[in-house]
């Protein structure tokens, strides 16, 4: 989910990015059989992680990189690194970062079946349609770039027409992209199998109306989407609901790692940090509902916000997540 606007040349610079080692997510092994995908520091409010489960017998990716770029090379990859056939791709919710991208892998991998919660499922016609917007978005930044290009130094107008002539062959490849309709709809709690490695989906309705989350290695490991984001954000969700599915996850005695949607790994006893910020916007939008959003804001406790305030995104989100959310819990009264 996008949180807030890049420039034009920042913006192309990640759309024409070469995949440095300083651009790439962070691959760590949780077990033998699972991959988190970090993404990097400067995005980790900009863009997804992703996991990648592999069995004796297949293979699931849960979430897609927003960064269709960055989604070909891990595809790539992937190809090279699999032992077995990627079986299922997962969408944990309807966030781009988080869904979009996975049409590139349908694309790679198309015997992968999509796998989303069931309100999704009834609503995917909007995502087809997202994933176009998105692409349309890229083709008027492109324009812009080149209409802006003459007022570049001279010294880098060479290097940035070679970027925008990358740009436009990956949006030429991009419009071939169908987002093809999901395989299995969750409604309820299903077990999959990937190869003598169960594996468990469960839908909610907490930071969207149609989340998933996955267990693997025998419940110890949480695939948590945005539901366990340690900064969470709050826009869409529904808070009480929230509350309570991070509750039934900490209070879940099998769960030792979770693996967000964004951000670093977590155990469940850092749930509690989510969870403070969560019920923190609802106390504050229940106590004083008659108050503008701006009034609120200087409301909140002090405590909280410095628990957020490490660095200069960290603290640009909160502020934007802060609003969100407060926003959210005032609508849904």
């Amino acid at each position: 989910m996008r949180i807030y606007a890049l420039s034009m040349w920042a913006f192309l610079a990640l759309l024409t990015a070469s995949f440095s080692s300083k651009a790439k997510v962070t691959w760590q092994t949780i077990s033998p059989e699972i991959q988190f995908l970090q993404q990097q520091a400067s995005l980790r409010f900009y863009d997804s992680n992703q996991i990648l489960i592999e069995g004796k017998t297949c293979a699931l990716m849960f979430d897609a990189s927003g960064d269709f770029a960055a989604v070909e090379q891990l595809a790539q990859r992937l190809k090279k690194r699999l032992k077995t056939p990627l079986c299922y791709l997962v969408a944990s919710h309807y966030h781009d970062d988080h869904l979009l991208g996975l049409a590139v892998l349908q694309a790679t991998f198309p015997d992968a079946k999509l796998i989303v919660h069931q309100q999704l499922a009834n609503e995917f016609t909007h995502y087809q349609k997202a994933l176009n917007d998105k692409l349309d978005g890229y083709e008027k930044s492109i324009e812009l770039s080149y209409q802006r290009l003459a007022s570049q130094p001279q010294e880098q107008q060479a290097v940035w027409r070679e970027k925008l002539s990358l740009a436009k062959q990956r949006l030429f490849r991009w419009r071939e992209l169908t987002l093809n309709p999901p395989a299995i709809r969750i409604a309820k709690e299903t077990h999959l199998d990937l190869g003598d490695y169960p594996i468990t989906v469960m839908p909610y309705q907490a930071h969207t109306h149609g989340d998933l989350v996955l267990t693997a290695d025998h419940g110890r490991v949480l695939l948590g989407g945005d539901i366990t984001d340690w900064l969470p954000y709050p826009g869409h969700g529904q808070i009480d609901n929230w509350l309570a599915a991070l509750t039934e996850i900490q209070q879940n005695s099998a769960i030792t790692t979770i693996l967000p949607g964004h951000g670093a790994q977590l155990t469940p006893a850092e749930l509690n940090q989510p969870k403070t910020f969560l019920s923190a916007i609802l106390t504050l939008a229940n106590a004083q509902p008659e108050k503008p959003i701006g009034e609120l804001i200087p409301l909140f406790p002090e405590q909280i916000k410095q628990d957020y305030h490490l660095d200069e995104v960290g603290q640009r989100a909160f502020v934007m997540f802060l609003e969100a959310g407060l926003k959210q819990a005032k609508s849904s009264k």
